[in-house]
């Protein structure tokens, strides 16, 4: 044998033998800005033998849109707002957790884990850990009193002087004081509507 022909046994060999040598395993994250803090992941990676790599999203809306453009299945973990996660769930967008590889679940409090927001067909898709406001935020020199519900943007006195944050999320909240019954599938919020 020459000692080329060694030399490529020799690299041969030991590309096949690196393809051999386990894998790290990647945890794919969609999640919002600052849920993957690399002052977290990095001790995680390295407890779990693991790289995190983490994917952003902007608003809900942004969340089911990837979602449902095909690309569910290129993430292992999600983190919707309450708003979406229902949808994402009866949509399919989710699969439901084994929660017995979850050893921490049934320490979390009641009211997030009995949460019927991430629970469909006695299974669970998701693991509320957090809360938090949706603010209402106003002018006061608008208002002699301050809000005291989301009802007050159905009010005639305020017509045309209300904004809100375009994003589902921010609309939701809103939408549940609609005065009247309301049915997505039947009817629509028209636009600029006091009534």
């Amino acid at each position: 044998m020459t000692r080329r022909s060694l030399l490529f046994c020799t690299a041969l060999l030991a590309a096949a033998l690196g393809a051999c040598k386990p894998k790290t395993e990647t945890l794919s994250l969609l999640v919002w800005e600052g849920y993957a803090d690399p002052s977290f992941l990095q001790p995680f990676e390295q407890s779990h033998h693991c790289k995190v790599v983490a994917a952003y999203m902007g608003s809900s809306d942004e969340l089911v849109a990837k979602l449902r453009g095909g690309s569910a299945s290129n993430y292992d973990v999600i983190s919707p707002s309450s708003d979406v996660a229902t949808s994402i769930v009866r949509a399919g967008l989710a699969a439901p957790l084994d929660l017995s590889k979850i050893p921490s679940y049934n320490q979390l409090s009641s009211r997030l884990r009995d949460s019927p927001l991430v629970k469909a067909n006695g299974q669970t898709y998701g693991v509320p850990f957090v809360w938090g406001p949706n603010p209402l935020l106003y002018d006061t020199t608008a208002f002699a009193q301050p809000p005291d519900s989301w009802s007050i943007l159905w009010n005639p006195k305020y017509k045309g002087k209300i904004s809100l944050w375009d994003d589902l999320s921010g609309t939701s909240s809103p939408a549940c004081t609609w005065p009247r019954k309301f049915s997505a599938s039947t009817n629509q919020i028209p636009a600029n509507s006091t009534t």
